[in-house]
């Protein structure tokens, strides 16, 4: 009867343990070293998705309250408003533009309304250069959506002719955080600006009324160390590059 079975020669040895130990070592280091690397790649096609989509959610919801309402400019946060003796003023103009031209178009799924930002369990905003740019004593209006998105609704304003005690609310902002109350929470990371803009007629990012500038002068704005604003380019630098965080980003 013929044997099929097979034997191991005298030249076939298995590999020693120091060699198995050898080869999981160097494994590791190649891990350790690619890892990192491969998850802030995702983590920032990521951040640049939500970015875009929250974009597009909102100049939706602008464009259905333009056909409601008309243009931005007649909108009714647009108006002086004397801020002696009516406290509440900042809160009030705030609240009205987000519950009547935003908030009927977006999936929400938790609304906060007009507080703290630690009120809401959400922390301090800092800069690329530790400066901290919104406090979390800073007020807002605050809601999250269903994307896991966060919004805080603010508003621009400047004192009518010199005068310390009447506001022209101008222009709403809208901060993103696109990752909600995880981290980092650093503007031109995981927190952007959008800007409700009265002279565009449209939701533009911060760095859309610099259309003169070129790619190398927002990427020197969005990496910027030193300035308390400078990083708020950094959602027009995205925008620009087709709503991609490319390689050379000031990340």
């Amino acid at each position: 009867m013929k044997n099929n079975s097979y034997t191991v020669t005298s030249n076939q040895r298995a590999f020693t343990l120091a060699e198995i130990l050898i080869t999981l070592g160097i494994v590791g280091v190649v891990a350790a070293l690619t890892i990192p690397t491969l998850i802030l790649k995702y983590q920032k096609r990521e951040y640049a998705a939500r970015l875009s989509q929250t974009y597009s959610v909102l100049s939706n919801a602008v464009k259905l309250s333009q056909s409601d309402y008309g243009d931005i400019s007649t909108w009714d946060y647009n108006t002086n408003k004397n801020l002696e003796g009516n406290t509440s003023v900042m809160r009030d103009i705030v609240s009205a533009y987000t519950e009547k031209y935003f908030l009927p178009h977006l999936r929400v799924s938790k609304n906060y309304g007009y507080v703290a930002l630690s009120s809401a369990g959400y922390p301090k905003y800092k800069t690329k250069g530790g400066v901290v740019y919104l406090a979390a004593a800073s007020n807002g209006y605050i809601v999250e959506l269903s994307s896991g998105v966060t919004l805080f609704f603010w508003y621009n304003y400047t004192y009518v002719d010199g005068a310390s005690s009447i506001l022209r609310f101008t222009e709403p902002l809208i901060f993103v955080d696109v990752n909600g109350k995880a981290g980092p929470n650093v503007v031109g990371r995981d927190f952007y600006v959008f800007i409700l803009s009265t002279s565009k007629n449209c939701l533009i990012t911060y760095g859309d009324y610099f259309e003169y500038f070129s790619r190398t002068q927002f990427i020197e704005q969005c990496g910027s160390t030193t300035s308390n604003t400078a990083n708020l380019y950094c959602a027009g630098l995205i925008k620009l590059d087709g709503w991609k965080i490319k390689d050379d980003y000031p990340w």
